[in-house]
């Protein structure tokens, strides 16, 4: 985060050739000179333009001259008119053709260079002005430019000359300048005039100090200072009454000369930057929208750049026809300054294609094997490959490529190998598939473990087997006697005579309401111990075995008749109708198969009310719906949901049918025959009576 920044620029001195004076001076806290320095006529003369960044970062750290903050500058336009007088002959080059920042410390490397290095410097002869643009500058470090010029050799009647120099500094709307380093050829002592720069009128924030007064004797020509940029502002220029100024110089005469210069706020003017993409667009990217800019100011393009890939598409880049768009710096971005009038940036991608290419493998390779490799070729991500047909080779067999005949190309390059082998006889392993934990179905998380035992029929070891898988999902698994190259290729590097290897993969089961799976393993290759021998290539090698997965589920709520629910029961289901095998007890029932009939009893009811009378049918379907007769079953993907009503049981006759009379009717009935029987039990035991007294 840039936080308190702070823009420097000194013009560190003057080394002259031969006499070895270097003149130190840093901007803002410098200390001034005390004395001119005298130079040489006709001598060369480097002076050195140092460019300082500062300020403090958002975890408080202050760069300094022993410390750097994570700070960092945008643009910074640097210009230095050269002093009358001076030659300009070229710039100190670095060694490898950069310019890069180094620490105010101890000049070890640090973030921040010259656009274009060495060949970003640039001199305009016309306006005897020397320009550059620096970037990404860390605070507490610096940039050093230096310019090589040659002082002049005074002709008759000019016996002094005076050279000053300023340079200015600006990034975005921050201006500044340097410190004024003064140097002179010719004689001391004489007595100068002054130039002095004045503003007039309502000064901007942020606006440069004027010019320092500088000196010369009369006859001179002097250099009328550089105007002063401040974005948003016109600057009138230096003007004056005091000499005339013809392509920015002017004679000095025998007095002081003043100039003035005063600021007009100007009216913003903005033009809009447009992004389009030709041709093919990768899915789910979008163009950045649309923005406005002033004349003038830097435009930081999209953060798309060459040689993105988004989504199998490889960017290749902006381009424009309305404006020049420089070179990416080194932190990848590309800065143009605004011009006054719209501007499109047009994009285009390439979809990225990869390279299918064959090689030969083994001991066993013809003579010109290298020409009878098939071309290599090229295929998008998901195009359907098919594969190059055989080779052939006189006094060899060409044992087949390790790929099947067709594939999806991935988003990588792709190798296929091929082996050969000298032609005699043949061989025919054989090559099996079963389920170690086979079950009726899996659901869920289950795990389906295959093993593949492979078993050599030959009086001879076999080598470099080669087993691929066929069926999605279904991986080969570490084991020992064999490699595993990917999850679906496996090598098994030899079977011993009339011997096997078993080989294991597995299947990771997902949520599939219902899927009937075949796994299929296939040999795709192997060679003969005994070189005279090769694969029987007439037969295919496959094995297949079917599971089938299932996320069928039953949920049961019971209520009464009244909808409300009821506690306390018990359901179980049973795998068949005697209802002695049980799969579980409950209210839900999961990993159901599909195409079966269980059958589900009520195996408790609760408190005061009736069980269900007999098992209901749960029949299975193929799609994982579950039809029960006489109730509505529903189907949420795989998760069967159903309604069972329990009855209350009646302690009371129910009213407004036969009643109580039926019980009225048996109790009479039970009177009548007792008092029967007495009736008739008393007179025996009358007669019985009346016989003993007579």
């Amino acid at each position: 985060m840039k936080n308190k920044r702070m823009l420097l620029i000194g013009i560190v001195g003057f080394i002259m050739i031969g006499v070895g004076i270097i003149i130190g001076l840093s901007f803002s806290f410098a200390t001034p000179l005390e004395n001119d320095v005298k130079l040489e006529e006709n001598s060369e003369l480097i002076y050195y333009i140092e460019v300082n960044y500062d300020g403090k970062d958002g975890s408080a750290v202050s760069s300094s001259d022993s410390a750097t903050a994570q700070v960092y500058s945008d643009y910074i336009y640097v210009e230095d008119k050269i002093p009358e007088g001076l030659t300009f002959k070229g710039f100190v080059e670095t060694d490898d053709g950069t310019i890069g920042a180094v620490k105010r410390s101890d000049n070890s490397s640090c973030a921040g260079y010259v656009d274009g290095g060495v060949s970003g410097l640039k001199y305009d002869s016309d306006t005897r002005t020397v320009s550059f643009k620096v970037n990404y500058l860390q605070a507490g470090c610096k940039i050093t430019v230096g310019i090589i010029t040659q002082t002049p050799t005074l002709s008759n009647g000019i016996y002094r000359m005076d050279f000053y120099n300023t340079a200015y500094g600006r990034e975005g709307s921050r201006s500044t300048k340097s410190n004024t380093v003064h140097a002179f050829v010719g004689r001391e002592n004489i007595s100068p005039f002054n130039v002095i720069y004045q503003y007039t009128g309502d000064v901007p924030d942020g606006v440069p100090e004027v010019p320092a007064v500088t000196s010369y004797i009369a006859g001179s020509t002097v250099s009328v200072n550089q105007d002063i940029n401040i974005e948003g502002y016109e600057f009138s220029g230096w003007t004056t009454d005091d000499v005339s100024v013809s392509d920015g110089v002017f004679i000095m005469p025998s007095s002081h000369v003043t100039f003035q210069g005063s600021f007009t706020k100007k009216v913003e003017k903005k033009q809009d930057v447009t992004y389009t993409i030709t041709g093919e667009i990768p899915d789910g990217y979008l163009p950045p929208l649309d923005k406005s800019y002033v004349v003038g100011s830097d435009v930081k393009l999209d953060s798309l750049k060459a040689g993105d890939i988004i989504n199998g598409y490889r960017f290749l880049g902006w381009t424009s026809s309305d404006v020049e768009l420089p070179s990416t710096n080194i932190d990848d971005s590309i800065i143009f300054t605004m011009p006054d009038h719209s501007v499109t940036l047009v994009g285009m991608f390439a979809r990225i294609s990869y390279k299918v290419t064959y090689q030969f493998q083994g001991s066993v390779i013809p003579p010109n094997a290298d020409s009878l490799l098939p071309i290599e070729k090229n295929y998008y991500p998901g195009d359907t490959v098919t594969i190059a047909s055989y080779p052939n080779a006189t006094g060899y067999k060409f044992l087949g490529w390790y790929s099947s005949e067709q594939f999806t190309m991935p988003e990588e390059d792709v190798i296929i190998y091929g082996e050969w082998m000298v032609e005699e006889g043949v061989f025919s392993p054989t090559i099996t598939v079963n389920i170690i934990n086979k079950q009726e179905s899996y659901h869920n998380s289950d795990v389906v473990r295959f093993s593949i035992v492979v078993e050599n029929t030959a009086d001879y070891p076999i080598l470099d087997v080669m087993l691929e898988e066929k069926t999605l999902d279904c991986i080969f698994v570490d084991g020992e006697g064999y490699t595993v190259r990917s999850n679906t290729q496996v090598l098994i590097p030899t079977i011993d005579a009339h011997s096997s290897v078993t080989v294991y993969a597995s299947y990771n089961v997902g949520t599939d309401v219902v899927k009937n799976v075949t796994n299929v393993v296939q040999l795709t290759g192997a060679l003969a111990s005994n070189s005279n021998y090769h694969l029987d290539i007439s037969k295919e090698y496959k094995s297949a075995v079917d599971f089938v997965i299932s996320n069928i589920a039953l949920q049961i709520t019971l209520v009464n008749e009244d909808g409300e629910n009821i506690s306390g029961a018990e359901f179980t289901l049973y795998r068949d109708s005697n209802l002695s095998n049980v799969v579980s007890t409950g209210f839900e029932f999961t990993g159901l198969s599909p195409n079966k009939t269980y059958y589900l009893k009520q195996t408790r009811a609760s408190t005061g009310y009736q069980l269900l009378g007999k098992a209901l049918e749960i029949k299975v379907a193929n799609d994982g719906n579950i039809i029960i007769p006489d109730y509505d079953v529903s189907n949420d993907n795989g998760v069967n949901k159903v309604s069972i009503v329990n009855k209350k049981i009646n302690i009371l006759p129910n009213t407004g049918g036969v009643g109580i009379i039926p019980y009225i009717v048996v109790g009479l009935i039970l009177i009548i025959g007792g008092t029967v029987c007495l009736v008739l039990l008393f007179r025996k035991r009358g007669e019985k009576d009346e016989k003993n007294h007579g």
